[in-house]
């Protein structure tokens, strides 16, 4: 019997090394997946073409960090392909950046709501007697969330997009239209967005169909 033991323990040692290198393999699989696993799309629209060189005014009409940043990466951007910064260019380039909260994520605090009127003396003031109580708050629904059973929150990520429009300023006529975006918390928003605008910026002028951009 101590030999059967024996042999059968020295039999399981070569299998060891095997199966830590199968799963270090897993390990650096699921490592892999998780980094590189956030991914923006990027889109646009060319409407006409632009002439090499032109000049753009580079502005944004949100007065936030990410809109105000977006500006700085797109005219920086722009200088690099040739093109000029200017106030009274002949084209105005709009940029937005925002930030959506996730639907769902305002529901973490319940609401009292009024109940269903059924006309009945729990609910009806007319019906009642003037010394009882009437239910009014809406504490036991599960349709919209309650106090007793309130609506859980939305465990997803943020949607976050940057969007460029360039039209002419004496047509008034859109000229070229681009947007990314990214629906993930794996990123944070700055990070992002140092990403998205160059990956977008880089077909500036031309149609570009939804495009995958990997972000780090």
């Amino acid at each position: 019997m101590r030999a059967i033991l024996v042999f059968s323990a020295f039999a399981l040692l070569p299998a060891q090394p095997a199966l830590a290198q199968g799963l270090d393999g897993l390990f650096e699989f699921e490592e892999a997946a998780i980094e590189g696993g956030t991914i923006a799309v990027a889109s646009a629209t060319s409407y006409k073409p632009l002439p090499p060189g032109a000049a753009f005014d580079v502005s944004t009409g949100v007065n936030t960090n990410m809109a105000n940043d977006a500006v700085e990466l797109t005219g920086r951007a722009l200088k690099e392909q040739g093109y000029v910064i200017s106030r009274d260019a002949p084209y105005a380039l709009d940029v937005t950046a925002v930030l959506v909260r996730g639907v769902g994520q305002e529901q973490r605090m319940p609401r009292a709501t009024q109940g269903s009127v059924r006309g009945d003396a729990y609910t009806n003031s007319d019906e009642s007697a003037a010394n009882d109580p009437l239910t009014q708050g809406n504490f036991f629904d599960n349709t919209r969330g309650a106090f007793l059973s309130p609506t859980e929150p939305q465990r997803g990520g943020h949607l976050l997009r940057v969007s460029l429009s360039v039209y002419d300023r004496k047509s008034g006529l859109y000229v070229w239209r681009g947007q990314v975006e990214r629906d993930s918390l794996e990123v944070d928003a700055d990070s992002s967005v140092q990403q998205m605008v160059p990956a977008l910026l880089a077909h500036f002028g031309a149609s570009l169909p939804p495009t995958e951009v990997p972000l780090r």
